[in-house]
């Protein structure tokens, strides 16, 4: 003891350390101890935490009591983690200490951890795990267990896919085409998130749990409705109609049924939504519909005026005899048993056995490649042509010409757009500087000729920045277009007979022997 009556830790001829409660603490008599020897002291004394190297320095260089050099730490040091779900000891004290101690320490790290509130978790040490001076695992909280995410379901989304035959040779005439539902019919659910389980800190304090993630149910609110049924939530069909996903959001779109034929009992047909007709369309008589269009009649369509679906898709099972008369066309893709003197425009056209003496126009135009075939007409797309066959022996003119994208009239296109949206946005801004200026002024207080020439300003900027934003999304369309653009191709995998016109872009070749391959441009030769 000093004469402070605290603990005396260091006497000597340079200073007197000691500890007062919790501080550390030197009254220094002179100058001169080496600074790197206090190490030797703090060796000596593992308790001791140095709070800051200038302060030790300041109290070996200062004559002068009470230099607070920093802390002395409990004999059994115990550490929290943040989050309070770890909890360590460490032995500040010697090997010597140590050993003496050892008997005594799983008593003392146990007492450490009650007067610091660590009372869960606890873990089972033994003598052998224990040493000085290093941080030793005593107490484990338990986590938290995340509940269950939402678990979505939803009907099986229809793929429309020609169903491969046992032989391998693709079917495009048996397809499930447009898939009906009735009022009421379950078209998906939600499981909802679960709560999960609770944790607990070293303190034995509840930690919460954490809920699951939520996910959202995407659905058409005018044609699905969702109900709480046993603990999910579930989609129905408010009515009867075609299944349908747009936007990835499942919906009804109206569906027409004829269970017969399209002809003098029904007449032409008109309808906003998907038609599924069970028979045939009779010569002279039309199917228009803004939905998927699907002709399911074994004997295919003869003579019919016209199939067309404007915004969907279109099947005919049975294929077509148009006796140059029909037009098949939708803006989505088509699927057809075979195409007789008929016209067909669609995005992506399949065809099942063959397309004779018409004229075809799709971004790709594909007959099967083992044994479909193409006779006569005219048959454009803009990327791809292939098929089994290409004319025939008797030379009949067949033309197929595989389009491709010009990028450097789109880039022209993109440039030209460029510069109008360059002098749009200068106009645009001359507009509203100006009504910046009336609207200091008090715009509300125009009256007469004044209040019109002000509104047909403001019209005026709000038709300038319509016509900014279609400009921007051409050009955006026009650079994927150039980005995403693929070389133009004709397959002709078994025979190309004499008499066919191979055209890929500008060059074309009229062949005068059989031959086959894929036909391409090649460093600008076409490789016929």
């Amino acid at each position: 003891m000093s004469k402070r009556g605290v603990e005396l830790l260091v006497q000597n001829d340079f200073f007197d350390l000691y500890v007062i409660e919790e501080d550390v603490v030197i009254d220094l008599k002179k100058t001169g101890f080496p600074l790197k020897s206090f190490d030797m002291i703090t060796n000596q004394h593992p308790r001791i935490k140095i709070a800051s190297f200038p302060a030790l320095r300041k109290a070996l260089t200062e004559v002068g009591d009470g230099h607070k050099i920093g802390y002395y730490l409990p004999l059994i040091e115990v550490i929290v983690s943040p989050d309070h779900m770890k909890a360590e000891v460490i032995m500040n004290m010697t090997i010597t200490e140590f050993q003496t101690e050892k008997p005594r320490l799983l008593h003392l790290i146990r007492k450490s951890l009650d007067d610091h509130g660590v009372i869960f978790g606890i873990t089972n040490l033994t003598e052998d795990e224990l040493y000085p001076g290093t941080p030793i695992l005593a107490a484990v909280g338990r986590e938290p267990e995340k509940g269950d995410d939402a678990q979505i379901t939803y009907i099986e989304k229809p793929e429309k896919k020609p169903v491969i035959r046992e032989d391998g040779l693709a079917d495009y005439y048996e397809m499930n085409f447009v898939t009906h539902v009735e009022e009421g019919d379950w078209l998906g659910e939600k499981i909802p998130p679960t709560d999960g389980k609770p944790g607990k800190d070293v303190f034995g304090i509840n930690v919460a749990a954490v809920r699951g993630n939520d996910a959202k149910l995407r659905f058409d609110r005018k044609s699905v409705v969702e109900v709480v049924e046993q603990g999910k939530i579930v989609l129905r069909a408010l009515f009867g109609g075609a299944l349908e996903f747009v936007d990835d959001n499942v919906s009804v779109g109206k569906h027409l049924i004829i269970n017969g034929d399209v002809g003098p009992e029904t007449g032409s047909i008109t309808f906003d939504g998907a038609v599924t007709v069970y028979g045939t369309v009779i010569a002279g008589y039309s199917v228009n519909a803004t939905g998927d269009i699907s002709i399911e009649g074994n004997e295919g369509v003869t003579n019919a005026k016209e199939i067309c679906s404007s915004e969907g898709d279109l099947y005919i099972k049975g294929g077509v005899f148009g006796g140059d008369i029909s037009l098949i066309e939708a803006s989505g893709d088509m699927y057809i048993k075979h195409a007789n003197n008929c016209r067909l425009f669609a995005k992506n056209i399949n065809v099942g056995l063959y397309i004779l003496g018409s004229d075809v126009v799709g971004e790709t135009v594909l007959v099967d490649k083992l044994r479909g075939k193409i006779i006569g007409g005219r048959i454009e797309a803009l990327y791809r042509i292939e098929c089994g066959f290409a004319g025939n022996t008797h030379e009949r003119t067949t033309h197929l010409y595989a389009k491709g994208i010009d990028k450097d009239v789109i880039y022209q296109e993109i440039q030209q757009m460029a510069l109008e949206l360059k002098e749009l946005q200068k106009t645009a801004g001359n507009v509203e500087t100006q009504l910046a200026v009336i609207d200091g002024g008090l715009s509300s207080q125009l009256r007469g000729e004044q209040a019109d020439a002000y509104d047909k300003l403001q019209k005026a900027l709000q038709a300038s920045r319509d016509k900014m934003f279609e400009l921007d999304r051409e050009i955006q369309v026009g650079l994927y277009k150039i980005k995403t653009a693929k070389p133009p191709q004709i397959e002709v995998a078994r025979e190309a007979y004499p008499g066919v016109i191979i055209q890929i872009g500008s060059k074309s070749s009229l062949l005068n022997k059989t031959t086959k391959g894929v036909f391409e441009v090649v460093d600008k030769v076409l490789n016929v």
